[in-house]
């Protein structure tokens, strides 16, 4: 009995610390914390239901309604901060709209805090059963769901917590900052030899709009220093990335290089504010209060989590490899950014958006 309310009280310290790194991570519109959520709670479900749950955004970025899948089971789940009826709804209609129904059994939505006290009847155009007491669920709902299990699993969701919260917030060791500065110089000098080719006049005013001109191959393979599996493809742990990916130069910023993504749609409002818009959302992509523009995601990778180049190319892909530290929440990147790339021949350098103006607009 002791050691059950000792792995109790882990549980609970865990959730209420990560509950207010969300709040407060949220309020400065660092949403990248909520990624880092969908890929613990994925796990985290998945022992307390027994679902296989997987992270269906990182199949598909941006997948419409909901973010962890069961095909199995048919249950599908959305993970938010938002507890506010009308963000239920949404999701409940783009659940419908995508014809979701038809795959999943069950709707749930997952409230990385406290829901509401109470909630009015939610329209499902009888497609599917959906209740506020069902199929909402929070932290509270979530421990007494915990509680209720034998104490093996209680340990086992202990331990899925410690290890991901303590993974999330680990530090790298500090190294002097004279000595860090000199790795990272003698590094960009030797990646900048490497990658970059010589040009002309006329190429140069190019690379100021499209500086990935300069470089003498248009991609990279980005692998893990734990990557073992190139050149195979093997399936990706629900809520991580794989541990190697082709990634698309753009150019090198002052801490490190920079990769350009595929592109979508953002919203902006009268006052500068802006948002992503999902690929199906006609609802904000039609409002007249908003302007839609495309945009690109540009990915950053810091020098310091940057091991090793290597410049030989091989016969699976013909680039060469650039092995890094996935040294942020299971991430290779420091920050990713969305802006508009360059054009030359319009003569338009590369716009980036203001990621303080990064609000969850409705």
């Amino acid at each position: 009995m002791i050691k059950r309310e000792e792995e109790l009280k882990k549980i609970v310290s865990e959730l209420t610390r990560w509950e207010v790194e969300l709040s407060n991570r949220n309020a400065l519109n660092l949403y990248d914390a909520n990624i880092f959520s969908e890929h613990t709670i994925c796990r985290l479900l998945n022992s307390v239901y027994g679902y296989n749950l997987h992270n269906i955004n990182s199949v598909q970025n941006n997948f419409p309604a909901i973010d962890l899948a069961d095909n199995f089971n048919r249950v599908a789940v959305q993970v938010t901060t938002t507890k506010a009826t009308k963000k239920i709804q949404y999701t409940i209609d783009s659940f419908l709209a995508n014809g979701l129904y038809q795959s999943y059994d069950q709707l749930f939505v997952l409230i990385l805090g406290k829901k509401q006290k109470s909630y009015p009847a939610f329209d499902t155009q009888q497609r599917f059963a959906f209740t506020s007491d069902q199929n909402i669920i929070d932290f509270h709902g979530l421990l007494n769901k915990i509680n209720s299990l034998p104490t093996p699993k209680i340990e086992e969701i202990a331990k899925i917590l410690l290890y991901e919260n303590q993974r999330s917030t680990k530090k790298a060791p500090k190294q002097n900052n004279a000595t860090r500065l000199k790795k990272n110089l003698a590094l960009r000098d030797k990646m900048m030899k490497a990658l970059l080719k010589k040009l002309g006049n006329e190429p140069w005013e190019q690379a100021y709009y499209e500086p990935w001109v300069k470089f003498r191959y248009d991609s990279v393979i980005v692998r893990s220093v734990d990557d073992h599996s190139y050149p195979e493809v093997r399936p990706t742990p629900a809520g991580q990335i794989s541990s190697w990916f082709k990634m698309q130069f753009w150019d090198f910023y002052d801490n490190g290089i920079e990769f350009i993504g595929m592109g979508g749609k953002a919203i902006f409002d009268k006052s500068g504010k802006w948002d992503l818009l999902d690929w199906d959302d006609k609802t904000r992509a039609n409002n007249p209060d908003y302007t839609v523009i495309t945009y690109h995601p540009f990915y950053r990778i810091p020098y310091d989590y940057i091991v090793k180049l290597d410049m030989q190319t091989d016969q699976y892909s013909g680039y060469p490899s650039l092995y890094v530290e996935y040294a942020k929440n299971g991430m290779p990147y420091e920050d990713i950014l969305y802006g508009r790339a360059g054009v030359y021949d319009k003569k338009k350098p590369t716009y980036l958006f203001d990621s303080k103006m990064r609000e969850k607009l409705k």
